[in-house]
């Protein structure tokens, strides 16, 4: 019994489920620990592969729920990309987009020359 939670990790609750349950597949099984070692062992592999699977299954809910994020307005993109640009930090080439110009104009958030002006750099 030691072995089985030392070295599977079945706890003494799932040895005797385990043990009860090989007595219901065998009812005259060979006496002794070392003829449900097998049983053991299995009951310690269903177990890991049950662990492994649900942590698949949460992982994938996970990615499931963030694919579901509602994308941004287009007020928010613009005052996204107004902030960087009516900031010092640095634009790398290619951040501002036509369309993101187009929406940052529109609404005034800023002027057409500082726009040029961080864009040339």
């Amino acid at each position: 019994m030691q072995r089985w939670r030392d070295d599977l990790g079945l706890s003494e609750v799932r040895i005797i489920e385990t043990a009860t349950e090989s007595r219901g597949d065998h009812p005259n099984p060979p006496d002794g620990p070392k003829a449900l070692d097998r049983f053991m062992e299995r009951a310690a592999q269903r177990d890991a592969l049950a662990v492994a699977a649900s942590a698949n299954s949460k992982k994938a809910k996970r990615q499931r729920k963030a694919a579901q994020k509602p994308m941004p307005s287009d007020d928010e993109k613009a005052a996204f990309y107004a902030a960087k640009v009516n900031s010092a930090e640095y634009l790398p080439p290619g951040m501002i987009t036509s369309s993101i110009c187009g929406l940052m104009l529109a609404r005034g958030l800023v002027t057409p020359e500082h726009l040029q002006q961080r864009l040339e750099r």
